[in-house]
Formats: C-alpha cells, structure tokens, sequence
C-alpha cells in the first residue's frame, strides 16, 4: 500500500487548501470507481466551491456514495472516522457522507457533471440542482448567503453553456421554491 502514501504526500504540499480538496477528491472519486465501477458525487459545499473555482470555501466535503466502500477506502487512505464524518488532520480534510446517491432520483443523476483534475475525474451534482440546493437552505433553512451564490451559479451556468430552465423549473416547483427561483431569475 506504498502508492497512497505517496499521492497523500504530495497531497501535503499542495498549500491551498481549495486546491488540495479538489486534488484529494479526484484521488477517492478514482479509487471509488475501480471498486465499483461508478464515480461518487460531489454534492453540497464542496460542489459550489468547485463550480465557483474556490470563490465559496467549504471545511468538508460531502460525497454520495456507497457507504462500505467509502468507509474502506478511507480507511486505507488513513482517514480517521468521527461521528458522522471521516478526518485527516495532517491534510485538514474532512468527509462527509450524505448517502448512497441523489435524493432527486435517476433523472439528477444522469445529469451530473464529470470534472477531469489531471488525469483523474470528479463527479459533481448538476448546476441546476445545486441552484435549487441552495434556494432550499435559503428558503427553508434561513441561510441568507444560499440565495447570493444560488444567483452565482446562475451567472456561471448561463456563462460556460447554458442552464436547462425547463429542467430547473421543474425542480423548484418540486420543491416549492419557484418564487425564490424567480426571485433570482428576475432582473434588478
């Protein structure tokens, strides 16, 4: 088990720490895959920092995948486990496990992103069902900065190739959250 070793040791001299997550998180999302032939998903903070290329800062990341698997490769990497999350003080990471794939179902899934870190890949939730992560913690979590970056990322989709409206309409009247959607939508 030499080789984790040395991609975690390089991994430390890696300063910032936007950069080190993401590196770390290309590295897991590969050893993921050659268990079980399926990328996790980036979801949560972790995703909005990747998409906003480190603007948003996040202290942990939070994966969906399947549990066994993530538990065992974290444990080879020589990740420690806490309650609910999994820590490597030396590279201050932290994971956090939020289930097995997106609650949003199949149709979410298929539209995630894969993100290529060298030769590596990161999977990552869909821009469109990000904006409605976060209009939800705005929405129903009272978290007044969720509805700037919502707005954000907007900006970046329409920016580097589109936002699917139809699909992201959708998915605010799902969650009823079509009037902060508009609310964001609408011009100043």
């Amino acid at each position: 088990m030499q080789k984790p070793n040395t991609e975690l040791e390089q991994l430390k001299n890696i300063d910032d720490p936007v950069k080190r997550r993401a590196c770390f998180t290309a590295l897991l999302s590969n050893r993921i895959f050659a268990v079980t032939g399926k990328y996790p998903i980036v979801v949560g903070g972790e995703a909005l920092e990747i998409y906003t290329q480190g603007s948003y800062t996040t202290g942990d990341i939070d994966l969906k995948a399947p549990k066994d698997t993530l538990d065992s490769v974290l444990n080879q990497l020589g990740f420690v486990k806490e309650t609910r999350s999994w820590g490597n003080k030396d590279l201050d990471i932290y994971i956090e496990w939020v289930g097995s794939s997106l609650d949003e179902g199949e149709e979410a899934e298929n539209r995630t992103c894969m993100i290529a870190i060298g030769d590596k890949k990161i999977r990552v939730i869909s821009i469109e069902d990000l904006i409605i992560d976060r209009l939800n913690a705005a929405k129903w979590w009272n978290d007044a900065d969720s509805t700037m970056w919502a707005k954000v990322l907007l900006n970046i989709g329409n920016e580097v190739g589109g936002i699917d409206y139809d699909y992201l309409y959708k998915r605010a009247q799902q969650g009823d959250i079509m009037d902060s959607l508009q609310e964001i939508i609408a011009p100043n």
